[in-house]
């Protein structure tokens, strides 16, 4: 009886979240667009996007569906100009990530600019990861100069159980265009729910709890090779160590 109204529950919170994509998209951001400066208005949906994931990851929590735990909260409020990376064990991830990380944009995958429900909302600020490797770079360049940050889940999808770990490199290859440090983030959550293999509504019988620990940063001159590609394996595999 707790599984089925844990499940009812998270129905709920996952209309909630599609009905607030849908609000945000079709009705406040037309808005910003015509009373706004357009030098302001990346900052704007920025920070409507950050508080409206936080108040979703608050309404999980309430329901005591999850809990996060984020020792150095306070730290990743003061990130600025960082290339954050993280390993992807569940289908929130980057929802409880930019709730934490103000100021940023994230990578994410081409099929959410289709998705109806948050197509308007990620697609005026947020960057695919099937964009041209050269646009990814001037993009994620501009975005860093500028004082954001953005989120990469280096495996391009959700961690699939008892699968070889592949990072792809693009996050390696922005931090060589940009000098910006990495910081990698371990997330964890346990029981293990919203996984790859998991129906989204299968949130089982107990709270889930998910610790975001921050792990050292990898520095760009930390780095010692001589060639881009040799220093981006470098450090894809330094990331991976530290994440897996």
């Amino acid at each position: 009886m707790i599984k089925f109204i844990r499940s009812l529950l998270c129905a709920f919170c996952f209309c909630i979240f599609g009905l607030g994509g849908l609000l945000i998209g079709s009705a406040i951001f037309p808005v910003i667009l015509l009373v706004s400066r357009s030098d302001k208005q990346r900052k704007i949906f920025i920070n409507t996007i950050h508080l409206s994931w936080r108040a979703f990851i608050w309404l999980l929590c309430a329901l005591r569906l999850i809990r996060v735990n984020c020792p150095a909260c306070k730290q990743l409020k003061k990130l600025r100009g960082t290339i954050v990376i993280a390993n992807h064990p569940s289908l929130i991830d980057v929802v409880i990530l930019v709730s934490r990380i103000p100021n940023s944009v994230c990578v994410v995958k081409e099929s959410l600019f289709r998705n109806v429900f948050v197509r308007r909302v990620i697609g005026k600020t947020y960057l695919s990861n099937t964009m041209n490797p050269n646009e990814f770079i001037a993009n994620g360049s501009d975005i860093l100069a500028r004082g954001y940050n953005i989120v990469i889940f280096p495996e391009g999808t959700r961690t699939v159980p008892n699968k070889t770990i592949r990072l792809h490199r693009g996050f390696a290859y922005l931090q060589l265009a940009t000098g910006a440090n990495i910081l990698p983030i371990k997330i964890t959550n346990n029981p293990p729910i919203l996984g790859k293999k998991q129906k989204w509504w299968d949130i089982g019988n107990k709270t889930s709890v998910y610790d975001i620990i921050l792990m050292p940063l990898i520095c760009y001159d930390t780095i010692k090779k001589s060639n881009k590609r040799a220093i981006a394996i470098d450090i894809t595999e330094k990331a991976k160590n530290i994440l897996f």
